[in-house]
């Protein structure tokens, strides 16, 4: 194995998972307008990161802490999970906004050595959740 293999793996992932999470956005954006959301939904956003060390993830945290509350916390198989949302405060996105949204998230958690992992849209004026996770494929 070469000094650069484990790098090259690790990009290879995180392109692959940011492939899968861009198909997902399509599909959970397709949910809530089925659901009767759309771009002037005021929307609570809540999400998942993970990362390897507590230190990689508590970086990640720091990022976002800008624009969310976020919680670091031991996840399983020695794994650190930050949880993030927008609560108590709602967001509104159009179509393209949620897409770009999720690709900043896989990119900045990439930045950190992390993964963005799941994420849900919440309207509670439609008493509506959906959620990344009924979408992922098999990995």
């Amino acid at each position: 194995m070469t000094d650069s293999q484990p790098c090259d793996t690790w990009i290879e992932y995180a392109k692959r998972k940011r492939a899968e999470r861009l198909c997902e956005a399509e599909q959970v954006w397709s949910a809530l307008v089925a659901g009767g959301g759309g771009d002037e939904t005021v929307l609570a956003v809540d999400f998942t990161h993970f990362g390897p060390s507590q230190g990689d993830v508590e970086s990640l945290g720091r990022q976002l802490s800008e624009h969310y509350t976020v919680k670091a916390e031991r996840g399983p198989d020695a794994y650190w999970r930050l949880e993030g949302t927008t609560r108590p405060y709602g967001i509104t996105l159009s179509a393209a906004d949620h897409i770009s949204w999720v690709g900043f998230m896989c990119d900045v958690a990439q930045s950190h050595g992390c993964v963005f992992s799941t994420w849900s849209l919440s309207a509670p004026a439609l008493a509506l959740t959906v959620r990344s996770e009924p979408f992922e494929r098999d990995s």
